[in-house]
């Protein structure tokens, strides 16, 4: 039976009702190297939130960090795409949320840009390094500052991360929000302790 007819079965009480005959053990010897032929579905059903679907495709062995080209994770897509039961699925079955993308990004770091503040809460409290960095040398608080996330800055800072912290270009996140002329965030910005 292929992954695909597995994760079906699970899903769907009619195909469960047809298949009901099968030996349940048929249904465990899913292959892992037919992994890749479902990647569409599996990163799908992250951008969707349907945990059905990833929850059939898990238990059918599909490797819960697996990549899209652009190194995106699920748990990096239900972070931006703002599903938090899908996040909480993932994560609950081992999925790691400290991977990131090509460009280093994390899902933190998307959930910030996008303003899925619960979803970033949700992945602040993970073991991931608070100032776990991308390839601009940004951190998730420089994402929280350069999108006016003040309450996110505070919680960040709160857990550890450097407000005085410079990316590739030197700029902190103080330089940043100065240069946007965003004012709000540079005053809580040297409330928690950045000084350039």
């Amino acid at each position: 039976m292929s992954l695909l007819t597995y994760a079906a079965y699970l899903c769907s009480p009619a195909l469960r009702m047809q298949l009901h005959g099968r030996q349940l053990d048929e249904l465990s010897q899913v292959q892992r190297v037919d992994a890749h032929r479902y990647d569409q579905s599996w990163f799908d059903a992250a951008r969707l939130g349907r945990v059905d679907i990833l929850q059939a495709l898990h238990e059918a062995q599909y490797p819960i960090d697996s990549r899209t080209s652009s190194g995106y994770t699920a748990t990096i897509l239900a972070a931006y795409d703002d599903h938090p039961e899908a996040l909480d699925y993932l994560l609950g079955a081992g999925a790691d949320a400290c991977q990131q993308d090509r460009s280093g990004n994390t899902a933190l770091m998307g959930a910030l840009y996008k303003g899925n503040l619960v979803v970033a809460r949700r992945l602040l409290a993970t073991r991931c390094p608070v100032d776990q960095i991308n390839n601009a040398g940004e951190t998730a608080l420089s994402f929280a500052a350069l999108f006016g996330r003040q309450d996110m800055m505070r919680e960040l800072v709160a857990r550890g991360a450097d407000p005085n912290h410079a990316d590739i270009h030197g700029d902190t996140p103080l330089a940043v929000v100065m240069k946007q002329g965003n004012g709000d965030s540079a005053t809580v910005l040297r409330q928690l302790g950045a000084r350039r």
